[in-house]
């Protein structure tokens, strides 16, 4: 018998992404190719991807895990891990490789630039490896629901996208992010196939409780330096922080909820 091939929307992502990425490197396009990028990305107007690269910073990515905790105990753990594993790719490289940004190489004039002006340890994007991450776990896990793993596909190189739109990431930072991310979701879904860990008990109440206080922490938080964003920033915390602490209660066991109850009605 012919073993089975794994599922493109498995392999297919971070294959193009190091196919690009080869490409790019080899032809000493990613200078002119960021150019490129963000001259012609401002026919949209710069709110868009302003928000876009908001979807992509780590807290806001976390947060938007947490309302997973009791219907997707699958989703809401391998994101976790892969949250960890995308973490270690993104800082291990930026570490090894200390590359400038765009505003290290051309004046302020030459492209489109916002947020903090960073000039240093430019590979690879942290957003593009959230994004990814995120993408990830549902596209590999969501079955055959094409149209929504292809929407999920391209919100999340949109979000990469933002990075060079925004002007502080060059195309190669962003492919690597991406694969990264990619692998961070594999390894999490993997993880989870393993051991499939549950989320009603005193571990995942544990990072449920974590991730309140990181949804809680993007209603005072300007962390991402972009004031045009903060509304948003702070309507992804308040839903989040809301409906993942309404997620948890559910998660608690009833018959204790009814025992305690009796106990001080008995008085």
């Amino acid at each position: 018998m012919r073993a089975s091939l794994p599922s493109p929307w498995v392999w297919a992502p971070p294959g193009i992404a190091a196919l690009l990425f080869v490409l790019v490197l080899a032809t000493g396009s990613n200078q002119s190719v960021f150019l490129w990028l963000n001259h012609g990305g401002h026919l949209v107007d710069a709110g868009v991807w302003l928000h876009l690269t908001m979807l992509g910073d780590g807290a806001v990515a976390l947060a938007l895990v947490l309302p997973a905790i009791r219907r997707a105990p699958r989703a809401f753990w391998a994101a976790l891990v892969a949250a960890v594993i995308a973490g270690l790719w993104t800082q291990v490289t930026k570490q090894a490789i200390d590359l400038p940004r765009p505003l290290g190489v051309f004046a302020p004039v030459a492209f489109y630039q916002a947020g903090p002006a960073y000039r240093h340890v430019s590979f690879p994007s942290g957003h593009a490896a959230a994004a990814f991450a995120l993408a990830g776990i549902w596209v590999m896990g969501v079955g055959r629901h094409w149209l929504l793993r292809a929407a999920l596909l391209l919100g999340a190189t949109l979000v990469g996208l933002s990075r060079i739109m925004v002007g502080v990431h060059w195309p190669l930072d962003v492919l690597w992010g991406m694969l990264g991310g990619w692998i961070g979701a594999w390894l999490g879904l993997a993880m989870y196939g393993r051991w499939g860990w549950r989320t009603a008990g005193l571990g995942g109440f544990m990072a449920g409780a974590l991730l309140l206080g990181v949804s809680g922490w993007l209603l005072v938080s300007r962390h991402i330096g972009i004031p045009e964003i903060l509304p948003m920033q702070r309507a992804i915390g308040s839903v989040c922080l809301v409906w993942g602490a309404w997620e948890m209660l559910r998660m608690l066991p009833r018959r204790a909820w009814w025992r305690a109850q009796k106990r001080r009605w008995d008085g």
